[in-house]
Order: C-alpha cells, then sequence, then structure tokens
C-alpha cells in the first residue's frame, strides 16, 4: 500500500480486514502463491521480466509460509500487499508481480481454486457414502421392508431396492458437481482489472501452469462471474436436500415403534434419567449440520442477487469464508453418515413384523383377480378394497383370508362370483412373491436388483476416475511449476 494511505477506521479493520485478513492467510495462502508463481513463471517465459528479477521474485515467493506472514497491518490492506511485501523484503524488488496483474483477477482465481479443492474433496466424501450405500444393498437384496407413500404402508418392497433408489440420486449430486467442476476449472488469469493488458502475456501458459483445463476468454466475465459460486450453492443444496429426506427416513427406521435399523453403541447415547434410551443422535447430528449448510446456500444466492455485474466483494470475495464453512458442515455431515451407513445393522425380522401386519399385498391380490380371475382391474381393485374395508372393521389383516372371504367380497362390491384357489391367494398376499414378481426394469425383484447393482458400482467408478483425473491434472500442474521455476534458459526483458 503507498505511503501516504490514510489511517484506516478502526471498526472497518476490526470487524471486516483483520478477520478477512486472518482467514486469507489460513485458507487463501497457499493457493494465491500458486498464483503468483505461475504469473511470474509467464512473465519470465514472455520476456516481459528479466530473468534476474523474475529468479529472486520466484525465490522469494517459494519460500514464502503462513507463519511467515507478518501480523495484520492497516498499511497493508490484505494478504496481496502483505505478500508483496514479504516477497520485496526477501528479494529486495518491489512489486515484480504485479506487472500486468490485478487483484481482480488474482483474487478470482483464488477463489476458483479454493473451490476446486472443496469440490473435489465432497467429491471423494460423497463417492465414499455411495459406496457404503451400495455395499449395504448388496447385503440386503432380499431384506423384505415396508415401503410407504403419504406416510402410509403402500407395498412391500425390498431394502436394497430402497439403497438403490437413493445411490440414483447421489449420482445425479455427483454429476452435478462433475459439471460444476467443469465451468469452475477455468482460469481468469490475465484479465488483469477487466480488460487485459497491454503486455503480450500467454493466458493459457498459466492456466496450464494452475492446472486449470482453460481460460475464461471474455476479461470482463473474468472478473465479473458469479455463477459458478451460486451454481456450487446450488448443487449442496440439492445434496443437503437428498441427504435430509434420506436422514429422516433412517430415523423412521431407528424409532422405537419400527426399530429396524439400530446403530453401534459408540454412534448413539443414553438418557440422564432414563436408562432405557438409546438415541440415535449422530443421525440427529447429521441432520443439524445439513440444515445449517442449506441455511448457508441461501446465504450466497442473497448475496449475489442484484449486485453489478462486475468485480465487487459481494458475490465472490466476501463469499468465500462462507463457502468454506458451508464445505466443512456439509463435508463432515457425508463422512458421517457414510460411517452410520456401513456400521448400523438392518433388522429384517423387525420389517417381516410389519409386513405381515399390513395389507401392502393389495395391489398383487388385485393384479391376480385381474389375470386369474377374468376381472378388469377397477373391478378388482374394488373388490380388494371391500376386503380389506371388512377385514379392518373386524380387527383382521390379510392372514387366513381365503377363497370365501375373496369371493363375499367380489359379490358386495362388484355383484359378480368369483372363485380363486386359495394357493393363488396365498401366493399373492405373500410379501417375497410380491417382490420377486417385479421384475420390470427398476423394480425389486432379483434380476432387477442385480441390474441396478451392477450399473450403479460402474457409475461410482467413472465419478472416481473423473475425479481422480482432475486431481492428476493438478499434480503434473505443480510438478511443472517446480521444472518451470528450476529453468534458467537467458531471456532478455520484453520488447
Amino acid at each position: 500500500m503507498h505511503p501516504d494511505t490514510p489511517q484506516r477506521d478502526p471498526g472497518y479493520v476490526a470487524h471486516v480486514l483483520a478477520p478477512r485478513y486472518a482467514f486469507a492467510c489460513r485458507e487463501e495462502f497457499p493457493h494465491l502463491r500458486d498464483v503468483l508463481l505461475a504469473h511470474v513463471l509467464m512473465l519470465r517465459r514472455q520476456r516481459i521480466l528479466a530473468d534476474d528479477i523474475a529468479a529472486v521474485t520466484l525465490e522469494a515467493l517459494a519460500g514464502s509460509r503462513p507463519e511467515s506472514l507478518p501480523p495484520y497491518d492497516p498499511r497493508w490492506e490484505d494478504l496481496y500487499f502483505a505478500l508483496e511485501e514479504c516477497v520485496a523484503s526477501a528479494s529486495g524488488g518491489r512489486g515484480e508481480f504485479r506487472l500486468a496483474l490485478s487483484r481482480n483477477d488474482a483474487w478470482a482465481a483464488v477463489a476458483r481454486l479454493m473451490l476446486r479443492e472443496q469440490v473435489l474433496a465432497l467429491l471423494d466424501a460423497l463417492d465414499g457414502l455411495r459406496e457404503a450405500v451400495l455395499d449395504q444393498a448388496e447385503r440386503h437384496r432380499q431384506t423384505l421392508m415396508m415401503a410407504c407413500t403419504h406416510h402410509q404402508h403402500a407395498q412391500p418392497t425390498t431394502v436394497a431396492h430402497y439403497l438403490l433408489a437413493v445411490a440414483a440420486a447421489l449420482h445425479r449430486c455427483a454429476d452435478r458437481y462433475h459439471q460444476a467442476l467443469a465451468r469452475l476449472n477455468l482460469s481468469p488469469l490475465g484479465a488483469g482489472a477487466l480488460t487485459t493488458t497491454g503486455f503480450p502475456i500467454d493466458r493459457a501458459y498459466v492456466a496450464d501452469l494452475l492446472g486449470f483445463r482453460g481460460v475464461i476468454e471474455n476479461s470482463y466475465d473474468a472478473v465479473a462471474a458469479s455463477d459458478h459460486i451460486v451454481e456450487l450453492a446450488g448443487a449442496h443444496a440439492v445434496l443437503a436436500t437428498v441427504l435430509g429426506r434420506v436422514v429422516h427416513d433412517l430415523l423412521g427406521w431407528a424409532s422405537s415403534e419400527v426399530d429396524a435399523l439400530r446403530l453401534p453403541p459408540e454412534m448413539i447415547q443414553t438418557s440422564s434419567i432414563m436408562p432405557q434410551k438409546r438415541n440415535p443422535v449422530a443421525l440427529e447430528h447429521v441432520r443439524s449440520a445439513l440444515s445449517r449448510a442449506l441455511g448457508a446456500c441461501l446465504g450466497v444466492w442473497a448475496s449475489s442477487h442484484n449486485v453489478p455485474f462486475g468485480d465487487v466483494n459481494d458475490p465472490v470475495d466476501d463469499l468465500l469464508p462462507a463457502l468454506t464453512g458451508l464445505h466443512r458442515d456439509l463435508g463432515a455431515a457425508i463422512e458421517l453418515l457414510q460411517r452410520i451407513v456401513a456400521r448400523a445393522t438392518i433388522r429384517p425380522e423387525a420389517w417381516d413384523r410389519m409386513l405381515r401386519g399390513t395389507f401392502a399385498t393389495g395391489t398383487e391380490l388385485a393384479d391376480t383377480l385381474v389375470r386369474a380371475g377374468g376381472l378388469r382391474f377397477p373391478e378388482a381393485h374394488a373388490v380388494v378394497a371391500r376386503l380389506v374395508a371388512e377385514r379392518r372393521e373386524r380387527n383382521l389383516t390379510f392372514d387366513g383370508v381365503g377363497p370365501d372371504d375373496v369371493a363375499g367380497a367380489a359379490a358386495a362390491a362388484i355383484g359378480r362370483d368369483v372363485r380363486l384357489p386359495a394357493a393363488e391367494i396365498a401366493t399373492a398376499l405373500d410379501p417375497a412373491g410380491f417382490v420377486a414378481r417385479r421384475e420390470a426394469t427398476g423394480g425389486p425383484g432379483p434380476g432387477a436388483t442385480t441390474a441396478m447393482l451392477r450399473t450403479a458400482r460402474a457409475d461410482l467408478a467413472r465419478s472416481r476416475a473423473a475425479t481422480q483425473a482432475v486431481r492428476e491434472t493438478i499434480a503434473r500442474a505443480r510438478i511443472r511449476r517446480e521444472t518451470e521455476r528450476h529453468h534458467d534458459a537467458g531471456r532478455r526483458r520484453w520488447p
């Protein structure tokens, strides 16, 4: 900062500049150092900066560490200028890396590098959760469970069928992150304040040194855009919503009334007064973290709304602390849920007890009346509805239903004499038989389940491969920066 900078307001320092500097030193420093290293390497390569000046600047930048940064000093305003001061002290120069660079494009690049790392970490965690879900589905291919609609018993299905539905939703969430990452992983460097520069820079070279997949072509767009942040918040919000619905179900499974899911002892808490309690609080903590994450997403959208399309703090710089907290809440929720899913015990006997005491197989009895009884489906529907109503009146379930019961319901409902063999009725009302017949694509039948597991495993493998490809590109870029930094071919200063 220029020596004649006026004294800064203490409130502005306390509430904005000092906290923002502390965050930048803690979270953004390595990304800013990488940006400046790549920029100086480009200046040297393009003969814009003399070799000797570039060499000492590169050495000073490479040797800088977070612990070597000075405490906040209002003279330097932010980390960018504080780091310039550190480099100047170490190299004897002054501001060499600022040539053909603005804080606008530098911080836009830092934000994208930070967010790229966050997305990659979330993808790793999300794919770990998907694997745990698929492993449980594999173990419970034949475990029957009650499926509900509108909070009412609906039809028998399998635990695998439910978990594969969850895996499909998580696959779409992972896809959103991969798509968002492709748009995020572009370099704004070289845009300058917003109109580029008169020096002969090489934007593609800098992008390559930082592992970006290309450059943002329009320089105004490079420093003004915030849609990549809003899009990322949208992906976070969708994931938090999906996981929140799953956690709601798992808490229901773990309830005293259902008792189909038991968490290991290390993930529950008892009561200070009720010794019988075994509260599944780990799931509640996941739910709480997801709620906080969703609230933070709303803050991101609000901060990005109704601000100028240009370089302003609201939609990017001021949001990075919030986005980092959001990333941590969401990442913690995913990791904890993965551990819960991997270690929880699913109890088939609890589901069996529930299924036997309901009318969940009513659809199959109606279908059997169509296939074997010659009825149209509306007629069959009416017969089964009448049968269910009669048995509910007498506090009975489907247990013990025989040909006379079905014939009586048919006479009362549609005025027809319908006789089904007892064996046909027993088969129709058996939950296992209900599931086994549903082999249409995507159903819970054994063949359909095997096909979905195979597809889900392949989707997971592709997601992990895509994430690994980006990580390998970043690693190659890091190696290239180091190689280029030590390359000392003679070059003259531009022009």
